[in-house]
């Protein structure tokens, strides 16, 4: 894992150089300590404190501000979260300089929300990065980031090379979480287990100090992991699984904290028309829904509506890592007119308010009639929306309407037009 490069990673040493403190946030084993620690070598970083380390641990909790106050900066602090005011320590720190690149801080939860009463003590000198679990083209070694092109340019219509069915299942499967993804040799077998045990680790260290039902919380996780992309439906979802809607809120909250699930909300670009506000639900990485579902490569082959759903995952985990790689990251939500009946599965806003709309197709072949969701949004979006995309498992690139393109899946892996 140390020697593939993450695609995130200039967009990193551009907020240091901009911001006093930069926050690395991601799920427990992506990859946040490789990264965080090769950034502050070659940015030749005085201080490293590791909080996994008890003796780390104890200086800092014992007198945080005294000890960073005293230590060479820029200072890197590994697993940030595990002192929960630490965050106010590092605001009186930065306070004292107008320095950019002061500190960087990784955690495994969303480090600083919830202090001081709810407040962020870091903000206004915080920025935050997130590191996701490997994308494809990082584990291919050659991570590049097919979005930027498309929020500038058309795709070019080159056709790209197709994925065996097979291969595309393996994927689903595997997804990109270090140590699974990066044991090729793992089986079915072993791939449960360690996600099983991962799962469990997670769920564990997010609990400490809290009365949660662990049992109660794991069944939650595995409801909705094993239905990726569902809309959520809390009432209902909560009755399913026979406790309270505060019960189960509380939970999914727990589940999104941790980095295990994503909670994707709805897009409302017309004000008047009726839009769901329910949340559509994906994991943060597609092999702990492959998990969940209980399936393997050669059964996805036959199970087309979960290698579908599986398939819709991998995209959204795609869009959101590569959206992560910069500066001003575009936001990951969906849109459903309920009184039209019409939906797009994926869709980008950026922080001036523009669209890229994905509706995702497991066949080697789409035509427009696959597009009517997009097109409803296009009414919807007016000029706001820059393109939208059909993808699919085939390899051809195909124009299908103005502003509407039928993509390979492959394309999002591969990066370029």
């Amino acid at each position: 894992m140390g020697l593939l490069r993450r695609g995130i990673e200039p967009t990193i040493g551009r907020l240091l150089d901009s911001a006093k403190v930069v926050v690395i946030e991601g799920g427990r084993s992506v990859g946040k300590t490789t990264l965080a620690r090769r950034i502050a070598t070659e940015r030749a970083f005085e201080t490293v404190f590791d909080l996994s380390d008890p003796a780390d641990l104890a200086a800092l909790e014992a007198d945080a501000f005294r000890v960073l106050d005293a230590s060479p900066g820029p200072v890197l602090i590994d697993e940030a979260q595990l002192i929960p005011d630490l965050t106010v320590a590092v605001k009186r720190l930065v306070d004292q300089s107008g320095r950019f690149g002061q500190v960087l801080l990784t955690g495994s939860s969303r480090i600083g929300r919830g202090a001081l009463g709810g407040g962020d003590p870091l903000a206004g000198r915080a920025v935050r990065a997130r590191l996701t679990s490997f994308t494809r083209s990082e584990l291919a070694g050659t991570p590049s980031s097919t979005l930027a092109d498309w929020w500038t340019g058309d795709p070019t219509l080159e056709p790209r090379e197709a994925i065996d069915l097979l291969d595309l299942t393996e994927a689903l499967v595997a997804g990109g979480l270090p140590p699974i993804a990066l044991n090729p040799a793992a089986g079915t077998a072993l791939r449960g287990a360690l996600i099983e045990a991962y799962v469990e680790g997670v769920l564990t260290m997010n609990l400490a100090g809290s009365r949660v039902d662990r049992s109660r919380l794991a069944q939650t996780f595995r409801y909705l992991a094993a239905n990726p992309g569902q809309i959520l439906n809390i009432s209902r979802a909560a009755s399913e699984l026979s406790m309270s809607a505060d019960t189960f809120q509380r939970y999914l909250e727990l589940c999104t904290t941790a980095f295990l699930l994503e909670s994707v909300p709805a897009v409302r670009p017309n004000e008047h028309q009726s839009v769901t506000a329910h949340p559509r639900v994906f994991t943060s990485d597609v092999a702990l829904a492959a998990w969940a579902a209980d399936t393997s490569p050669e059964r996805l082959v036959r199970q087309r509506a979960l290698s579908g759903s599986l398939l819709e995952n991998l995209v959204a985990h795609e869009l959101l890592a590569q959206s992560a790689w910069s500066v001003a990251p575009a936001r990951l939500m969906h849109w459903r007119d309920t009184r039209a009946g019409h939906e797009v599965d994926l869709v980008l806003r950026d922080g001036q308010g523009s669209y890229l709309a994905f509706e995702v197709k497991s066949a080697s072949t789409v035509s427009i009639s696959d597009a009517r969701g997009l097109r409803a949004f296009a009414e919807a979006a007016g000029e706001r929306l820059i393109r939208s995309f059909v993808v699919h498992t085939g390899r051809l690139v195909t124009q299908l309407d103005e502003h509407i393109w039928a993509v390979p899946v492959t394309a999002l892996f591969e990066g370029g037009r």
